[in-house]
C-alpha cells in the first residue's frame, strides 16, 4: 500500500474521532481498517505475481544463456569444419591440376 494512502487513511480515521460518537469512531476504524486490509491483500497478490514472473524471466535468461553457449560452440566447431574442408579441398584441387598437368605434357 502506497505511503499516501495509509496516512489518508489515518488521519481520515483521527478526524472523524473528533467528531463522531464511539459508535461512529468504531464504525469508521473498521471500515478503514476493511480498505486498508484490501489493499493490503492486493498489493500482496500483486508482489506474488511479480515475484512468480521474475522467476519465470530468470528461468527463461539461464534456458537462453545456455542456447547462446550451445551455439557458439556449434559456431567454433563448424567454422573449424569449414576451414579443414576448404584446405583439403585446396590440396585436392592442386593434386588435380597437377595430374591434369601431368597428363596433357604426355
Amino acid at each position: 500500500m502506497k505511503q499516501w494512502a495509509l496516512g489518508l487513511l489515518l488521519s481520515t480515521v483521527v478526524l472523524s474521532a473528533s467528531a463522531q460518537s464511539a459508535d461512529e469512531q468504531l464504525l469508521a476504524a473498521q471500515m478503514a481498517y476493511q480498505q486498508g486490509n484490501a489493499q493490503l491483500s492486493q498489493a500482496e497478490s500483486r508482489l506474488t505475481q511479480a515475484t512468480e514472473a521474475k522467476k519465470q524471466a530468470d528461468a527463461r535468461l539461464q534456458e537462453a544463456q545456455a542456447a547462446a553457449e550451445r551455439s557458439n560452440t556449434e559456431l567454433t566447431a563448424a567454422t573449424a569444419a569449414d576451414a579443414t574442408a576448404k584446405q583439403t579441398m585446396d590440396q585436392l584441387s592442386s593434386d588435380l591440376r597437377t595430374a591434369w598437368q601431368r597428363k596433357d605434357a604426355q
